[in-house]
């Protein structure tokens, strides 16, 4: 260790003499974007124009122009709810048989399991439990039985109806 003590004192005399100059350079030359959006010494708000002074209480604040509406929290609540109600209302007021006349496409890839044909089943709104799906699947030893490719379903089908329509060519 003391043959590397010169070494060790040049080190530690670098290092304090490169932070003394990184302060000296932050203290001559302030950053020229914070000496930017600093209002002028003895500047007052009045004396400033109407943009100088928005730039400057952005700085700290959120500025926002009259003519635009603001909310607060229970507001955005209740419009929420309000459009949720007029949604169902909608939905309400349509024939059901627009929607039993619904038809679903579904892709069966090569390899795929009943558990991913029931995701798949699940997300398009053929059927309402996967876990039922798979499970009748698995009692009736159908799982190595579904066919790849496209499966068209019309309607609200019932579970037996749709394996079926997954293990019939």
């Amino acid at each position: 260790m003391l043959k590397n003590k010169s070494l060790l004192y040049g080190l530690g005399t670098g290092l304090i003499l490169g932070a003394v100059l990184l302060q000296l350079m932050n203290a001559v030359a302030p950053s020229s974007s914070a000496a930017s959006k600093q209002p002028a010494a003895g500047q007052a708000p009045e004396e400033m124009d109407r943009v100088r002074l928005k730039e400057v209480a952005s700085t700290y604040f959120n500025v926002y122009d009259k003519s635009q509406k603001l909310y607060d929290q229970p507001q955005v609540d209740a419009m929420i709810a309000q459009k949720l109600k007029e949604e169902r209302d909608k939905q309400a007021a349509q024939p059901q048989s627009a929607a039993s006349d619904k038809e679903t496409y579904i892709y069966v890839s090569k390899g795929m399991t009943a558990a991913q044909v029931a995701d798949l089943l699940q997300q398009s709104g053929v059927i309402a439990d996967k876990a039922t799906f798979v499970d009748t699947m698995k009692q009736k030893q159908m799982n190595d039985k579904i066919i790849s490719g496209l499966h068209v379903f019309k309607g609200a089908q019932e579970l037996p109806q749709v394996i079926a329509n997954l293990t019939t060519p």
